[in-house]
């Protein structure tokens, strides 16, 4: 390659010029510099077309079908009733803690006892007892508490349109409650029946016996058929999560207790009635109490045979 100014020899891939140091146009130069670009771009056509695009279609709630078991949970948890039911739930708490620091029935006991000693005595004592009562009642209620958490939880998430899925935590949490008071009423039960074993062995009078041992015998049936209605409860919470995952409904339906249902109904029957024999007796909180009582196990008793029905319903 000869210079174009001096006119000096070169090597072919030379890039200046030996003997005057101008620049050299070394077509190899330019080739291998264009094929570098071109690598180049093309490398950068291929980073950018290699990664995915981003999502256009955001991930939408899908309404299930009619005829699935998730359909019909959302109908029912979704419902005005089971609205209704919650609500009453907290109004019955609220009423049971009212209903302690009712004392208007035992007014006159309290004055006939308190009438000779000093008023401010009372009073303390008075104070120290209402602050007594109030801790006990809301730690007696604390079980029923976590069961209304777990109703509006059940709702929200039946009423929700943000998932497929449906949230059961809130029945899991009505689940346990019920799960320790099974467990508690049977080493109750337990504890009972060594006691009539004990007192039937010790007493040495036959007719003595006996009536200890019916009088035990009685009282195991009774936390027996607490213990049997417990159950049911549970396998009917289990029904309604087993609704939530699985295809066919029809059998779902059959493991959601009529047994829990008639009970409900037996006690609202027995609260209405206590709660028409309460007006004669000059408190609100007992007639409140016992009110609301039947308005939410009537409503717990409407809605299992509904769950029952619309599993019915499902092919």
């Amino acid at each position: 390659m000869f210079c174009s100014k001096c006119g000096t020899k070169n090597p072919d891939n030379a890039n200046f010029c030996q003997g005057c140091g101008s620049p050299l146009n070394n077509p190899s130069q330019d080739n291998s510099a264009s094929a570098n670009a071109s690598g180049y771009a093309g490398g950068y056509a291929y980073a950018h077309q290699s990664a995915p695009p981003p999502s256009s279609n955001p991930t939408v709630y899908r309404e299930p079908s009619p005829e699935s078991p998730l359909a019909a949970l959302r109908k029912v948890a979704s419902s005005g009733l089971f609205r209704f039911t919650a609500f009453a739930f907290c109004s019955l708490i609220l009423s049971n803690i009212l209903a302690i620091f009712d004392t208007s029935y035992f007014w006159g006991i309290y004055t006939e006892i308190f009438n000779n000693i000093d008023p401010d005595m009372v009073s303390e004592a008075s104070r120290f007892l209402g602050g007594f009562s109030l801790v006990t009642a809301i730690f007696s209620q604390l079980p029923n508490i976590l069961i209304a958490v777990g109703l509006w939880m059940t709702y929200a998430t039946a009423v929700s349109k943000k998932g497929e899925r449906f949230n059961t935590a809130g029945l899991t949490m009505i689940k346990v409650i019920y799960v320790i008071e099974l467990v508690l009423m049977c080493i109750l039960l337990a504890l009972m029946m060594v006691v009539m074993l004990i007192a039937t062995l010790s007493t040495d009078n036959s007719s003595d016996a006996m009536i200890v041992f019916l009088g035990v015998l009685f009282l195991d049936v009774f936390f027996g058929v607490i213990i049997f209605w417990l159950a049911m409860i549970i396998k009917s919470l289990n029904a309604a999560k087993k609704a939530s995952t699985e295809d066919h409904g029809k059998h779902i339906g059959r493991n959601a207790s009529a047994f829990v249902g008639v009970v409900c109904f037996i006690g609202g029957a027995i609260n209405v009635i206590s709660a028409i024999t309460s007006i004669f007796i000059p408190s609100i909180t007992a007639f409140c109490n016992c009110a609301i009582g039947a308005a939410v196990q009537i409503c717990f008793g409407v809605l299992i045979f509904r769950f029952r029905g619309e599993m019915k319903k499902l092919k």
